[in-house]
């Protein structure tokens, strides 16, 4: 089995004149936790949109388990072919800040549908899954409601079980509280970290310090497209360099 999950080597992005991503490599591993973190604008969503191919890479090389996805070929970032994209997209899961649920599907709806559509489940074995991942997340009475009749935290925690029901070898999170306050955001943050327990491979781009600091194996600081610096939780926080140490510090405030 593949230990390296996803490797990352040299992306770039470029938006006309703006270079949001510069030079970005990583790597994670089987079980791993890794936040990002940064100010707004640094990078961190468009490196989550280009890793789950939401974005075309400009540069650089994205694998998945050993198996290349994009490459850089004279100059340019050449992808697969679409057969073996489509092959690689069921290695992630991608957990939006705004749910991005259908809101005329039913909660168990919205959980069966890609299992069924993409990946050809059976019914019966994608709705089992389904009630399954709602009990493990304390919605099984939510089951037959639709999305507007949820309160956010409920609606994140049905985005982050249809991530699930694909049963990905890596889960993405885009900023996962962003869209909820306080004691929603509490919820959710159980829920990732009970997927922590169980050694769930997670990308998380959040704005939660203290979250981070306790659930991270590594946190990864971005700033201005690129890397600023990486670490444990404890090198990051009490050995920070002057840039981080300064943004560490306005949350700390």
């Amino acid at each position: 089995m593949q230990d390296k999950v996803l490797k990352i080597s040299h992306m770039k992005k470029i938006y006309g004149d703006l270079v949001v991503l510069k030079d970005i490599s990583l790597a994670v591993h089987k079980g791993e936790v890794v936040s990002i973190i940064g100010p707004s604008g640094s990078g961190k969503s468009t490196l989550l949109r280009c890793a789950t191919m939401l974005e075309k890479m400009d540069g650089g090389e994205l694998t998945y388990l050993g198996e290349r996805a994009a490459y850089e070929e004279s100059g340019k970032c050449v992808y697969v072919p679409k057969a073996d994209l489509k092959r690689i997209r069921k290695h992630y899961g991608l957990v939006f800040q705004n749910f991005n649920l259908f809101p005329h599907y039913t909660v168990l709806k919205n959980i069966m549908d890609a299992p069924v559509s993409v990946d050809k489940v059976p019914k019966a074995e994608a709705k089992e899954r389904a009630i399954s991942l709602l009990k493990q997340l304390g919605l099984e009475d939510k089951m037959d409601v639709y999305p507007h009749q949820l309160s956010g935290g409920q609606q994140q925690r049905v985005s982050i079980a249809r991530a699930l029901a694909l049963q990905p070898q890596i889960l993405f999170f885009d900023e996962p509280t962003s869209a909820l306050d306080p004691e929603l955001t509490g919820e959710v943050l159980k829920v990732i970290r009970q997927l922590a327990e169980q050694h769930m491979t997670m990308i998380i781009v959040t704005h939660e310090m203290q979250f981070a600091r306790e659930l991270s194996d590594r946190i990864i600081f971005m700033e201005q497209g690129i890397i600023q610096q990486q670490g444990t939780p404890e090198e990051i926080f009490t050995a920070p360099n002057a840039r981080v140490k300064e943004f560490i510090g306005k949350f700390a405030g």
